[in-house]
């Protein structure tokens, strides 16, 4: 298939790292695929290193004219069987650009925590569409009750995958990792890796890790808005946390934790989460959202209630005291993140969706 991509996602955030790894994937499955993306943003950057074609739109607004010519003149080059448009607002200039030079079916691929809005706009344009795709069963809920015209779409439901090859367990790194990070041999480590915004609740795994009867060594990997109050709150909790800012070498530093925790409110569908579990570290995760269409409460981690940090220093105390415990759920998890969220079970489900999207066989 010829396919085009739209994605104005211009930070690093799931949604860049999910387009970035469907487009490699869809190129390397041997389809003809090409993304429009902002010529600032790290997914163009990200596709040019792999040999992605890349057409340059600094999408802005929800709705403008020029940008939709933009992207027409991108259909009218490279005549795609598919249109896959990520965010809202690529949804709206795609639908425009087509009526300019109409011939592509139009799907929205929609991984945000939240719903459409329940508008004429929304309705006219979505109505239209030939398909959606969403990355959990809760966030097809979601969509279906605030907006039920969407009874109309064709809803396909394919859980985000990630390449198991790079996301592995590396034990022999293990060492290593403690050693250039300054954590003890012996620690009982906590990891968190992700976007430190308030929404991720990062601030109640802190406070659950004060709350723990044999203090824990805390890694957070990332940055964000909320960084410099989170390190103060580490400060004032007296707490061994080692802060990396943004790193590239995730499966590495992931390899000296012994379990990750994520408690976000809201989630389409956590790549950190999948990430962990590639690399065999159990997930201790919030009970909203899609979590639980990922960890298997008691198997590969536990499900927990974000708003109780008593109970979750409990259950990770339990954990840390528990060897035999953790091996368990780390092959576990390997096993469920091998099984169930590789890259190329997704590549292969999105390709059966395009198809039925443009009627091909």
């Amino acid at each position: 298939m010829r396919i085009l991509i739209v994605n104005s996602e211009r930070g690093i955030a799931g949604g860049l790292t999910s387009a970035a790894d469907l487009a490699t994937g869809l190129t390397d499955a041997g389809h003809d695929t090409t993304v429009v993306c902002h010529p600032a943003s790290e997914l163009r950057r990200r596709l040019e290193s792999h040999g992605v074609p890349v057409a340059a739109v600094a999408i802005r607004a929800e709705l403008n004219a020029w940008r939709a010519v933009q992207i027409a003149r991108v259909l009218r080059r490279i005549s795609p069987d598919v249109v896959l448009a990520d965010r809202r607002k690529d949804v709206k200039l795609a639908f425009a650009a087509l009526q300019l030079r109409p011939g592509a079916a139009l799907v929205h691929r929609h991984g945000a925590p939240s719903p459409l809005r329940n508008s004429p706009l929304y309705r006219a344009i979505w109505s239209r569409l030939d398909r959606m795709i969403v990355n959990s069963d809760a966030m097809r809920r979601t969509l279906t009750e605030a907006t039920p015209w969407l009874a109309s779409v064709p809803i396909d439901v394919i859980p985000n995958g990630k390449d198991i090859g790079y996301w592995r367990p590396r034990p022999d790194s293990r060492a290593a990792a403690r050693a250039a990070l300054r954590i003890d041999v012996d620690a009982f480590v906590i990891a968190y890796h992700g976007v430190l915004q308030r929404r991720k609740n990062v601030d109640r795994l802190l406070r659950a890790s004060g709350l723990m009867s044999v203090p824990p060594h805390v890694l957070i990997i990332g940055d964000g808005p909320d960084a410099v109050p989170l390190s103060r709150l580490a400060e004032s909790l007296k707490l061994k946390v080692t802060f990396t800012g943004r790193r590239d070498d995730l499966p590495q530093l992931l390899s000296a934790a012994d379990v990750a925790v994520h408690l976000s409110r809201a989630e389409g569908f956590s790549n950190a989460v999948i990430e962990a579990l590639a690399c065999g570290v159990p997930v201790f995760a919030s009970d909203a959202a899609s979590h639980g269409e990922q960890v298997d409460d008691g198997s590969t981690g536990e499900l927990v209630d974000s708003a109780d940090p008593a109970t979750i220093a409990v259950l990770l105390d339990g954990l840390a005291a528990d060897p035999a415990r953790r091996r368990a759920m780390s092959l576990a998890a390997r096993a469920a993140a091998v099984e169930r969220f590789s890259l190329d079970r997704m590549i292969g489900r999105y390709v059966d969706s395009l198809r039925l999207a443009t009627n091909r066989p």
